[in-house]
């Protein structure tokens, strides 16, 4: 009797052991997957912040090249086929030179669209608001279409690696909207929230889902987007309407 709750005993005993052991082989894999999944999310996020800041810097020489070099060499072709055009007497070569002349100033305007596209000036000197409503103003003359905005926000609120990413995602969000959406009219509004900030984007274009249409985008300009609000730990948030889209994208700002 005595032998056999000696081996019930150990039976259990071992058995408890077995079970400790295998619990805890299961949570060491348990914590070594999650550890991993955070060490490649942790990379992920790393090695974005590095592609994003890589495209700045790239963009930034680009801009700063058309400006100081493309563009200067241009307006110094203008000036020689202004002089040109002084001295030539005959009508028929007047003609190619105003033809050629009013090309340079198609190439110098194009040129310098093109630059503030990549690195809008006005950013660094004025402010992400100023800069924001001059790229709408722009915008609006180039499309025809009606890009509005409105806004109580300061730019002292704005840190300077926010204002960067926020000015691309709304430069990527209108050109799908001209591009994909169809649109007349649009409205985006910028304000302060006790966390930060807000900015809203309101079209009347074709109304899409943004969560379905990133998940089956091969394009990149949504995944620019999601991207950039990665980044930037912002949340984006699309409100049901009856027609178009609404937008709102909430960065918080304070700690």
């Amino acid at each position: 009797m005595e032998g056999t709750n000696e081996i019930n005993s150990v039976f259990w005993l071992g058995t408890s052991v077995m079970l400790f052991l295998a619990f805890a082989l299961i949570f060491l894999v348990l914590f070594y997957q999650n550890h991993f999944i955070k060490m490649k999310r942790k990379e992920a996020e790393t090695l974005l912040k590095t592609a994003l800041a890589s495209e700045k810097e790239e963009r930034q020489r680009i801009a700063k090249d058309l400006h100081d070099s493309v563009q200067g060499d241009l307006s110094a072709l203008r000036n020689f086929m202004t002089i040109l055009e002084r001295k030539t007497e005959k009508e028929a070569y007047n003609h190619l030179v105003l033809d050629a002349k009013y090309a340079l100033e198609a190439a110098i305007m194009n040129t310098r669209v093109i630059s503030n596209k990549l690195m809008p000036p006005l950013l660094a000197t004025a402010g992400f608001t100023v800069a924001l409503r001059d790229y709408l103003e722009q915008l609006s003359v180039l499309s025809g279409k009606a890009f509005d905005f409105k806004t109580d926000f300061t730019d002292a609120q704005i840190p300077d690696e926010y204002s960067y990413e926020l000015l691309r995602v709304v430069q990527e969000f209108c050109q799908n909207m001209l591009k994909h959406g169809q649109i007349s009219q649009s409205l985006i509004v910028l304000y302060s929230t006790s966390e930060g900030l807000s900015l809203e984007l309101i079209d009347d274009g074709i109304s899409f889902d943004f969560k379905a249409a990133y998940q089956h985008s091969k394009g990149s300009g949504l995944h620019n987007i999601q991207s950039r609000l990665n980044n930037m730990k912002a949340t984006l948030i699309q409100r049901e309407v009856r027609e178009g889209n609404h937008f709102v994208i909430h960065l918080k700002l304070n700690p």
